[in-house]
């Protein structure tokens, strides 16, 4: 929990996280060992994964944040830059042998203030974009569809799945996974 102008934001991401994961453990046995949580309508579970993709993509438009938080990744605005993210993934190279996966870069070093609007603000778009696809009208959902494949399972989609789908692309794509997250010192794990 942190004071964010004056308002406590509470980020549960270990509490959520662990709900979310005995769901999945558990979920599917039958009977249940014991009364299974439904999770689909949890928020997602904010690190600092999360909001840095966010705003590397153009979700979370830091220009008119306060807190400081407007200079924390200068190339965040950049035409360019966000058209190659947006863009298809750069082909993966061909290599035999184990993968070599680098270490993101380490990113600004936030305030405690800071990373907690930030997570919250990560918080509130992902609410959004589930809202949004799940509103989306047959002709929206059909002007973007490709050889027959139907994108009517956006309107189902869930927080935890936003989150999941996030995760794996900072982790799985390489442009992606060279961006560089904010940092909060003395926090082992979010």
């Amino acid at each position: 929990m942190a004071i964010v102008n004056g308002q406590p934001v509470y980020c549960f991401k270990k509490a959520l996280l662990t709900i979310h994961a005995i769901a999945l453990r558990f979920g599917t046995m039958t009977p249940p060992p014991f009364p299974i949580p439904r999770t689909s309508n949890l928020p997602i579970f904010s690190d600092n994964v999360i909001p840095s993709m966010l705003v590397h993509l153009g979700v979370i438009d830091l220009s008119t944040a306060t807190l400081g938080l407007a200079e924390i990744f200068p190339n965040a605005n950049n035409r360019e830059t966000l058209d190659a993210l947006l863009s298809l993934p750069p082909p993966a190279e061909e290599t035999k042998g184990p993968k070599t996966k680098t270490v993101p870069k380490e990113g600004p070093i936030l305030t405690v203030e800071q990373a907690f609007a930030l997570r919250a603000a990560a918080i509130d778009a992902c609410e959004l974009i589930v809202e949004t696809a799940r509103n989306l009208t047959d002709e929206e959902l059909s002007q973007h569809e490709k050889g027959g494949e139907s994108l009517r399972w956006l309107r189902e989609i869930t927080l935890p799945e936003v989150d999941a789908w996030i995760w794996a692309v900072a982790k799985d794509r390489a442009d992606y996974r060279s961006l560089p997250r904010f940092v909060l010192t003395n926090t082992p794990y979010f």
